[in-house]
């Protein structure tokens, strides 16, 4: 049973990468919610849009065939000119708050992808961790059981042995011997390959959301930039409320995401990699399971 010890010592010493990558993925994943940040800053914006009263309608228009005087017409129109440029202003906030709006939406949005994200790392980090203590716990109960099978085969042995013996003494003596007792560890019955192959498609999964996360961070960190112009527009305070909320609150979590992400790229590249075929199964080069780090020695008839 070498087919064992060899995989197995080719992958103990990952462990310490892997519980630097479960850590680091866990303090990445339990950060500050970029959604939550965002729901904070809707309540502003929300606040501000109530204030601020919706769009006037004219109830009337100027009447220039009742018998006015020279001078009411002049007032007539005066005042719904006056109430025109009103409605005008009214008109350009509307369309600026429906920019800063419509912006805060798809932001908002993009910081529930990015909570989202950060939940599957967790996930995948959960399960990477998990993988790696089954391929412990199978070697160490191969071991177990190799161990046993040895000192049974012994026993038997020596027990029919003896039977022989005794039986030779005696012609009438019907000794039974153990017979027909399979110990033989069975192909397949417990698989360290196919717990590898379990860590090394969780591994996947977990660099494929690592590298998504820094894309969507990196993406949304660009777009706070808009955001923030079309805040500017806003009249009164609450641009630079906005702007100074922007800063202060949703621009650290959305470069902690990005910045963590790289560097949890940086550590997955200390895991192994397994090298796989067009078909996706596991590649074996001279009995030995291959890895892009180190090959792991395996017999590769014990591959299935």
């Amino acid at each position: 049973m070498g087919w064992w010890s060899g995989v197995w010592e080719g992958i103990k010493r990952f462990g310490g990468a892997v519980a630097r990558v479960a850590r680091k993925a866990w303090e990445v994943a339990s950060g500050p919610s970029a959604k939550n940040a965002y729901d904070d800053l809707g309540e502003i914006l929300d606040k501000y849009d109530n204030l601020r009263g919706r769009i006037s309608t004219q109830d009337e228009t100027p009447d220039f065939f009742g018998g006015l005087s020279v001078g009411q017409v002049g007032k007539k129109l005066d005042d719904y000119e006056r109430k025109l440029v009103i409605q005008q202003g009214e008109l350009t906030h509307a369309r600026k708050y429906m920019a800063v709006q419509t912006e805060f939406s798809r932001l908002r949005g993009s910081a529930e992808l990015i909570d989202r994200s950060m939940a599957n790392i967790k996930i995948h980090a959960s399960s990477l961790s998990t993988h790696y203590q089954n391929m412990r716990n199978i070697n160490g109960l191969t071991n177990d059981v190799n161990a046993l099978r040895g000192g049974l085969k012994q026993l038997m042995k020596t027990f029919n042995h003896n039977m022989n013996v005794l039986g030779a003494q005696s012609e009438e003596s019907k000794l039974k011997k153990i017979e027909g007792v399979d110990i033989d560890l069975k192909d397949g019955a417990v698989s360290l390959v196919s717990a590898f192959d379990a860590f090394d498609r969780t591994r996947q999964l977990l660099s494929e959301e690592i590298i998504e996360l820094s894309k969507l961070a990196k993406s949304h960190s660009a777009d706070l930039d808009n955001l923030k112009i079309n805040a500017g527009t806003l009249d009164g305070e609450v641009g630079a409320q906005v702007i100074r909320f922007i800063d202060s609150k949703i621009k650290p979590i959305i470069a902690r995401a990005e910045q963590s992400s790289y560097l949890l790229q940086d550590e997955m590249k200390s895991l192994p990699s397994a090298a796989r075929d067009e078909n996706g199964k596991l590649v074996f080069e001279d009995g030995k399971l291959k890895v892009d780090n180190e090959p792991i020695e395996q017999q590769s008839d014990q591959a299935n």
